[in-house]
């Protein structure tokens, strides 16, 4: 419960971002769930403590909320929580995970949501999922890949060609959490990302985490190239550091960058930070263990990732209504919705 409490050191930074954050907020990257059909799931252990079974939109507003103080319009895309046991269909996870999915928009008509697809799944599998008109798009894993380590796996080994195919016939977003060592680096993962987005043009790909940036050169180095893939965007959610944020919106433009909190691993207390030619997370505990003379008081993962956000903006001069993009506007758009 201790990680999901505003800390003096929590609120001394979110002091600081007090005339950053505005208003209205649509975070592109919230995980609700119910912890019964995760039985796997990292994401299920993290919250049973603090929540219970259940990571709702109660919940939202209790614990990530705060961390914007003055709130007029709150609007989610509740991206489905994955677990490796929904690649067999028989054990019903992967339709429970929907069925969630659409109780949360029935009773909450201003947000939209991800449907969790699977690698074989088929047009005709993907259409009965659509059973709700705020289903606006995809959410797949590297989790369900046949082949091992699924950290290495293809992006076509978990994200199922039938996903782009109706998500460019109804406009809809793929959420895209990249994997191998070198991510959007990687010379097939963007081969596969360009060859794909220009095949399907009115479906949007959101590379997740700044295409997975922990590692701020992987995306430094190939943002650039994707300027001209306009159904293309970022989301910037967990990033914990200012350069890979930076990477994106000089890449592309705040017009294609979304914020996302990632919740709720945006209440873990701690962050990931780039190293040598990889990334870090460092959590209160192995902060703790550095220095046992020394209490550190890391922040919020959340917390880390708005004061980032905010100094990547600050070092681009993003304008007021650049920021309104990136935390509201963006999404907006790429939803198809209005006020």
């Amino acid at each position: 419960m201790e990680d999901f409490v505003l800390s003096e050191s929590d609120l001394r930074t979110l002091q600081m971002l007090r005339d950053f954050i505005p208003p209205d907020i649509f975070d592109v990257h919230a995980h609700l769930f119910d912890t019964g059909y995760l039985p796997q799931s990292g994401l299920a252990r993290l919250t049973l403590g603090a929540l219970g079974t259940v990571a709702g939109i109660e919940a939202y507003i209790r614990f990530q909320a705060p961390l914007f103080q003055v709130i007029k319009r709150l609007r989610l895309n509740v991206v489905s929580a994955p677990d490796a046991t929904m690649s067999d269909l028989s054990n019903g996870n992967r339709q429970k995970c929907n069925d969630f999915l659409v109780s949360h928009l029935e009773n909450n008509p201003d947000h939209v949501g991800e449907a969790f697809v699977l690698p074989d799944d088929t047009v005709a599998d993907i259409k009965k999922l659509l059973i709700h008109p705020n289903i606006r798009g995809f959410k797949c894993y590297h989790l369900c890949a046949q082949s091992q380590p699924t950290w290495n796996a293809e992006i076509g080994e978990y994200l199922p060609e039938s996903a782009w195919q109706i998500a460019d016939e109804n406009g809809f977003c793929i959420t895209l959490h990249l994997v191998k060592d070198h991510a959007l680096s990687d010379p097939a993962n963007f081969e596969y990302i360009c060859r794909m987005s220009k095949k399907y043009p009115s479906a949007t790909l959101i590379l997740a985490h700044a295409a997975r940036g922990f590692a701020a050169w992987t995306v430094l180095d190939k943002a650039a190239a994707l300027a001209d893939i306009p159904n293309i965007v970022f989301d910037v959610s967990a990033i914990c550091e200012p350069t890979p944020i930076f990477a994106v919106i000089k890449a592309v433009g705040a017009k294609r960058v979304l914020w996302g909190s990632d919740f709720p691993i945006s209440m873990m207390r701690g962050k990931c930070i780039s190293i040598a030619d990889s990334f870090l997370w460092l959590y209160k505990e192995q902060l703790q263990q550095m220095d046992s003379n020394t209490v550190f008081s890391a922040n919020l993962v959340g917390v880390e990732n708005l004061f980032a956000l905010k100094q990547a903006c600050q070092m681009l001069d993003i304008d007021r209504s650049g920021v309104e993009d990136i935390f509201y506007n963006n999404a907006m758009q790429m939803f198809h919705l209005t006020d």
